[in-house]
């Protein structure tokens, strides 16, 4: 009589762990599937924006002003910078307004994503620039120089040379 029960009782416990293992497997493929939408989710959320330029800029220039700066123009961008604004959806330059000067504002929406890499690379290589140019005795500009924000998000690249750099920053991704 006991060995009648253990056996059915083994039986049950067998049906118990496959059941557990079912629902284990179950939730495994529940969470594969969670993940993905997620991570096709920051793909996308990633691309271009379609917040317009002259939104971004307002955001930005309300919050570091033009103080020492001028506008700059196409032939400033390519004087500095290298790029041709011709080939992007829009530009927006600002750049010192005299020599001792290094606050800057660069903001391009890209025409195309594969182009962020160049326009960063650009604007990096203005950043040494300016970097090489003051060390050793303009101590501010340089300080200013090295907390420069150079950024890419979705279809803009971004760059500012100012005091104000994190505030800058924080508008610029909450315009995007």
């Amino acid at each position: 009589m006991g060995g009648e029960h253990g056996g059915g009782g083994g039986l049950i416990m067998k049906s118990r762990k496959n059941s557990t293992i079912d629902i284990i497997n179950i939730l495994k493929y529940f969470l594969v599937l969670v993940l993905a939408a997620y991570v096709i989710l920051l793909i996308f959320s990633e691309g271009g924006t379609d917040t317009p330029i002259k939104t971004v800029n307002k955001n930005i220039l309300s919050v570091m002003g033009t103080d020492g700066m001028k506008k700059g123009t196409t032939q400033d961008l390519k004087k500095y910078y290298g790029l041709n604004a011709d080939d992007y959806k829009s530009v927006t330059l600002y750049i010192p307004d005299d020599v001792m000067g290094v606050n800057e504002l660069l903001i391009v929406r890209l025409a195309d994503a594969s182009q962020a890499e160049s326009v960063e690379k650009a604007a990096q290589a203005r950043l040494d620039t300016q970097k090489e140019s003051f060390e050793g005795y303009g101590a501010a500009q340089t300080k200013l120089i090295r907390s420069a924000v150079l950024e890419s998000r979705g279809d803009y690249v971004l760059l500012a040379v100012t005091k104000k750099a994190d505030a800058v920053q924080a508008a610029y991704r909450k315009s995007l």
